[in-house]
C-alpha cells in the first residue's frame, strides 16, 4: 500500500447502463435489471441512490443483503412477520410510516432473485392498501427489481412446497400474481 489515496472507478455510461438509469430516474415505469456478476448492477443501484429526486427506498430479501446496498429488509420496511400471507396485510392508521408509504415514489429491491412470489404479492397488497394508488399495481409505487435469476433463488421449505404449487407456478417474483 503507498498511502495515496485513490481515485473512485470511473462509470461507464455505456448505453445499457444509461438506459436502465433514465428509466428509474426519468419515468415512473417497472422494471427488472439483471446481468451476471460484475456487469455494473451495484454501480447503477450506488449512483441512482446518491442522484435520484425521487422519494425512493432500497430494499432487499435478507439483511446482509439490505446492508450491502444500504438498505433494510423488505419485511422491516413494511412490518411483515416472517410468515406473512395476504391475510394479514392490514392498512396502517396510526403507525409513523403511514405518510412514507403515501408519498412513495419508488422501491428498488435488490437480490430480486431470493423473493418469493407470495413475498411480492404481500408487498403489493400493502402498497395498493397504504400507498399512493389503490387502483394500480404496487399502489402506484414505481418498483425497480435488480437482480441475477442464476444466483441464490427463493427459499420454500418442505411442508410449504405443497401449498406453493398450487397457488404459484414457480416461487420466484416473477410468478407472483400482481403481474
Amino acid at each position: 500500500m503507498t498511502g495515496k489515496i485513490q481515485s473512485p472507478v470511473a462509470i461507464d455510461f455505456n448505453p445499457q447502463f444509461q438506459r436502465a438509469l433514465d428509466l428509474m430516474q426519468k419515468t415512473c415505469r417497472n422494471a427488472f435489471i439483471t446481468g451476471r456478476a460484475g456487469t455494473g448492477k451495484s454501480t447503477l443501484l450506488n449512483y441512482f441512490c446518491d442522484h435520484t429526486d425521487k422519494k425512493a427506498v432500497i430494499l432487499a430479501p435478507t439483511g446482509v443483503a439490505a446492508i450491502n446496498v444500504g438498505g433494510q429488509t423488505i419485511h422491516s420496511f413494511f412490518g411483515f412477520k416472517p410468515d406473512v400471507t395476504l391475510r394479514a396485510i392490514r392498512k396502517k392508521f396510526r403507525d409513523e410510516k403511514k405518510n412514507i408509504y403515501r408519498k412513495l415514489e419508488t422501491i428498488v429491491i435488490d437480490e430480486i432473485s431470493m423473493v418469493r412470489a407470495d413475498l411480492l404479492d404481500c408487498v403489493d397488497k400493502f402498497l395498493r392498501m397504504n400507498g399512493p394508488d389503490e387502483t394500480l399495481p404496487f399502489g402506484g409505487v414505481q418498483m425497480i427489481f435488480i437482480g441475477d435469476l442464476y444466483q441464490l433463488p427463493p427459499v420454500v421449505t418442505g411442508h410449504e412446497r405443497e401449498i406453493f404449487r398450487e397457488h404459484y407456478t414457480t416461487p420466484y417474483f416473477f410468478s407472483a400474481k400482481v403481474f
